[in-house]
């Protein structure tokens, strides 16, 4: 029987989806091929709970199964609670875009004939359909890892060279931002530009909150921008630090919002600059221009994808480290100025004729 043949009659399938913000992004374009290849399949995903909205009205997917291992899902005793919900959804197959040993346990024990995933971490032998690893050097960007696998699994065709990331607002969640912009005094015609400071990953990833304030200065000061601070609920303190460092007035709403409510702020903005993070990624699906500084890691693998991103980074021997915590002197992010960062954002004012309209 030819893969084809095999995979010809699967009508639910199941997708356990990755752990970060970033790599949830990057594996959407994987999903979209696997609806491609699957029109009237039921795709259903098993997510852990600070990921899930990501994919909430998404069209590649039919619902989400909420892996909670903080709470009902915790220990072996929750874990085998799992197990038995997803067994008696009797799944035709498992796509394992999370690389963990605990994935692929899960699909065995959960009996679902088909297993397909990289044979990684020891899990192999759990695996119907192990799929060899693939180097950087083949997939380069991370969003091609996971086309990847489906392409080697004989489930797609060749990845094309041009994925995009796309998430997706409702009509009244675009409504919200709208009205939220308003009630923060931020509905006006002015130039909107976000600043995501933090990183969930390591100081080795964040830019100096004094330049995030200096620049934030730069863009109230130069361009009559008004500047809205984000961040998550444990980077309040580091947003509130900008804020008192700057002579200009900005918005602080991290710790404010949930993930859905930042991303419909966030598709309002003309202009977002952050560093390497998982709202980054938020940013590049939503289309929206952005300016990306990068330390540690690697903008080849893991940077923004679409046109209207720039990229600030500086090459120095020791990065991409890949480290969270620089062992030295953070000099590939110390040696990245204010200067060059507005300099970045006019470029992307200027080439691509940023209006005064947001998204309505």
């Amino acid at each position: 029987m030819t893969a084809p043949e095999r995979f010809a009659g699967w009508q639910r399938i199941m997708v356990r989806t990755t752990n970060w913000v970033g790599d949830t992004v990057m594996s959407l374009p994987a999903l979209e091929a696997l609806r491609a290849r699957f029109p009237r399949a039921e795709i259903v995903l098993v997510s852990k709970p600070w990921l899930s909205e990501i994919y909430w009205h998404h069209p590649a997917v039919n619902r989400q199964i909420i892996y909670k291992p903080n709470s009902e899902h915790r220990g072996a005793r929750g874990f085998g609670r799992l197990v038995q919900e997803l067994r008696a959804e009797n799944f035709d197959a498992a796509i394992l875009l999370q690389n963990a040993f605990q994935a692929a346990l899960m699909a065995r024990m959960a009996r679902i004939p088909v297993r397909i995933g990289y044979a990684r971490d020891g899990r192999g032998f759990l695996l119907s359909d192990a799929v060899a690893p693939v180097p950087p050097t083949v997939y380069g960007h991370q969003v091609y890892y996971y086309l990847q696998l489906l392409f080697r699994a004989g489930l797609t065709a060749k990845p094309p060279s041009d994925a995009r990331l796309r998430v997706y607002l409702a009509d009244e969640e675009i409504a919200w931002g709208v009205k939220k912009l308003e009630a923060l005094g931020l509905g006006g015609p002015r130039l909107l530009v976000g600043l995501t400071p933090g990183a969930a990953f390591g100081p080795a990833k964040r830019w100096m909150p004094d330049r995030f304030a200096g620049l934030g200065d730069r863009l109230i000061g130069a361009l009559n921008a008004d500047v809205l601070i984000f961040g998550s609920r444990a980077e309040r303190p580091l947003a509130e630090e900008i804020a008192r460092s700057m002579k200009h007035t900005p918005v602080v709403v991290a710790g404010e919002t949930t993930l859905r409510e930042l991303l419909a702020l966030m598709a309002q903005c003309h202009l977002i600059v952050t560093n390497d993070s998982g709202p980054m990624h938020l940013a590049a699906a939503l289309g929206v221009p952005l300016v990306a500084i990068f330390g540690s890691t690697d903008e080849r693998a893991t940077g923004p994808l679409g046109a209207r991103v720039r990229i600030v980074k500086h090459r120095v021997p020791c990065s991409p480290c890949g480290l969270r915590e620089c062992p030295i002197d953070f000099r590939c992010l110390r040696d990245i100025t204010v200067e060059e960062v507005f300099q970045a954002t006019l470029e992307l004012v200027k080439q691509w004729n940023i209006t005064h309209e947001r998204l309505s």
